[in-house]
């Protein structure tokens, strides 16, 4: 397959800035395209520069939409050049869009100019407003007479309005050279109002592999990152899944690098060497750009490679969904820079944190806020505790919450302590689909499920099969796991009414372009009152510590998680994989 095109403006120089002028320029540039488009000199540029485009296809990155309210929804679109040796010019363009309740837009409700900023490699965010709420919508972007493809959008209930039901897709992990995205052309089939898709929506690697062999450097700056997504964005199924429904996203860790920890680099490599963090955080800022640049999100540009990503999404009083970021935020591994080993004390250390103070604190505060039937989680790694016993030892995944304890346990506590009723928690990241408890203690076999989690496989990233036996050990080490099938590529389909939740994890032949799409389990949470506990002392107060800083010596420790559940049957050879 030819290698994407990437535009020229990459080589603008935006990258060689520091973050306060990266902050400044972005800024500046986002204001002023804005103003332009209200300053009728601006405007008149701004066409002028459509009516210079090179001729062809501008739009052959799709359409998108996402993060939808009653009355509104984020368009997005990106203005790509036919040919790399005739680029986009290096200004601002004009893009006219469309709005309609039919997707002959013969009934159309509203329209406008948005701007294709160049310092964005010329995307397009238009947050349309005075929609109708619950309702299905067309819309369409237009540069120079040339029309995009159509996408499908749908606006939420709101609050105050409780629907009969509510379905959506959970999807995550799309390595391109793993498998065809078959997943895809299975959501974009489905009866959906949306898609929550919780990261690795890129592989920053590439890999000589089929079905998909490829040769792209590593993404480590704009121009590399851009060039991913365009890669992997003219996929005809990843488009008409977009094209089909309104779209929620978070990120993971290879929309940046395999296993990032905060500031510290992949697996905390670059702890204690300013040089190595300052790259980090360069190559942080370039992608959380281009993540922002190809997504339809309800965020503004990021200004650097701080970038506040969590946000809570209304739907109804039937449902509503917190977004996290479980990457950003979050303390080093227990153990040096190892994402997996032999249980250890260390991980149940109090100041451990997953989301860090802030993201804490604000999670607690809308937690307390909620009042709806049911509470969705989403964020990125597996919740539910998952030991591996492997020989006479049980190991851990630490890049999962089992690496942070004391931080799954505040979490809990404050769906205990809020009355949350029915949290689910919507989980990827792993390339395997699960259903299970969530609880705080996993030592006694009636402990009651605080929380509820649904883990999606991977849309096509493959699971190692050299660690099937450890995952089907795993599985039997887990007596609070309903289902887990690391088999099988595919995506959850939820449906969600007062009286239950419907998990129907879908699966699909991915080394094939074209196949059925089936049903491999359905599993169903009933309507319950909020759980309630005995008071009990706080043992996991938040960390008050930099979310980078070393555990504190002697930290007091939350019950240990059972080496392996009885029956369970440990297996030979070493723990070695994350998603």
């Amino acid at each position: 397959m030819a290698e994407p095109r990437t535009e020229s403006i990459a080589e603008s120089g935006i990258h060689t800035f520091g973050f306060t002028s990266r902050r400044a320029f972005l800024a500046g540039t986002v204001a002023a395209a804005g103003v332009a488009l209200l300053d009728p000199f601006g405007l008149a540029s701004a066409r002028q520069a459509a009516a210079s485009l090179p001729a062809g296809d501008l739009f052959p990155l799709g359409v998108a939409s996402g993060d939808p309210t009653a009355s509104g929804v984020i368009l997005w679109t990106r203005l790509v050049t036919p040919a790399a040796a005739d680029p986009l010019p290096d200004t601002d363009v004009a893009v006219d869009w469309e709005v309609a309740t039919d997707e002959a837009f013969a009934d159309m409700v509203a329209s406008g100019t948005g701007v294709a900023i160049a310092a964005l490699a010329h995307s397009v965010h238009v947050d349309v407003t005075g929609l109708q709420p619950a309702t299905a919508y067309w819309y369409r972007f237009t540069a120079d007479g040339r029309t995009s493809s159509i996408g499908r959008t749908r606006t939420f209930p709101g609050a105050g309005v409780s629907p009969d039901r509510v379905r959506f897709v959970l999807a995550t992990c799309q390595n391109y050279s793993d498998g065809y995205y078959t997943a895809h052309a299975g959501i974009a089939a489905e009866d959906i109002d949306f898609v929550v898709f919780v990261g690795d929506y890129i592989y920053e690697n590439s890999a000589d592999r089929q079905p998909r062999p490829l040769t792209l450097p590593e993404s480590i700056d704009l121009a590399t990152y851009r060039a991913r997504y365009e890669l992997y964005k003219s996929d005809e199924n990843l488009q008409a899944s977009h094209q089909r429904a309104p779209w929620i996203l978070t990120v993971d860790d290879h929309e940046v690098a395999n296993n990032m920890i905060a500031d510290l680099g992949e697996d905390g490599e670059a702890a204690g060497d300013p040089a190595a963090m300052e790259a980090w955080l360069a190559r942080r800022a370039d992608a959380y750009q281009v993540w922002y640049e190809h997504q339809p999100v309800r965020l503004p540009p990021p200004d650097g490679a701080d970038y506040r990503i969590h946000r809570t999404i209304e739907h109804s009083d039937l449902l509503r969904l917190f977004v996290l970021d479980g990457r950003q935020y979050r303390s080093a591994y227990p153990v040096g820079t190892e994402s997996q080993g032999v249980d250890t004390p260390k991980r149940l250390e109090e100041d451990r944190t997953m989301l860090g103070a802030d993201q804490e604190a604000w999670l607690d505060e809308q937690l307390a806020a909620s009042d709806v039937r049911w509470s969705a989680i989403a964020q990125q790694t597996v919740m539910t505790a998952t030991p591996i016993p492997v020989g006479d030892a049980t190991f851990y995944n630490f890049d999962q919450w089992d690496g942070y304890v004391a931080a799954r346990n505040r979490l809990l506590r404050s769906l205990v302590d809020n009355q949350v009723r029915n949290p689910m928690v919507l989980s990827g990241d792993i390339h395997l689909a699960a259903a299970g408890g969530v609880r705080l203690d996993y030592t006694d076999p009636d402990a009651p499920d605080i929380a509820n989690e649904v883990v999606a496989t991977s849309i096509s990233s493959r699971f190692t099969e050299a660690f099937l036996d450890l995952f089907d050990a795993a599985l039997k080490a887990a007596p609070w796991a309903r289902y887990g099938n690391a088999r099988a590529r595919g995506y959850a389909l939820i449906t969600v009414t007062a009286t239950e939740w419907t998990t129907d994890f879908r699966v699909v032949d991915v080394k094939q372009p074209q196949a059925p799409v089936t049903t491999d389990y359905t599993d169903v949470v009933a309507d319950r009152e909020p759980v309630t506990l005995p008071a009990e002392p706080p043992t996991t107060s938040p960390p008050t510590t930099s979310p980078t800083a070393p555990t504190a010596p002697g930290a007091s420790v939350a019950p240990l998680i059972p080496p392996a559940a009885p029956g369970a049957e440990p297996v030979a050879g070493t723990a070695n994989y994350t998603g």
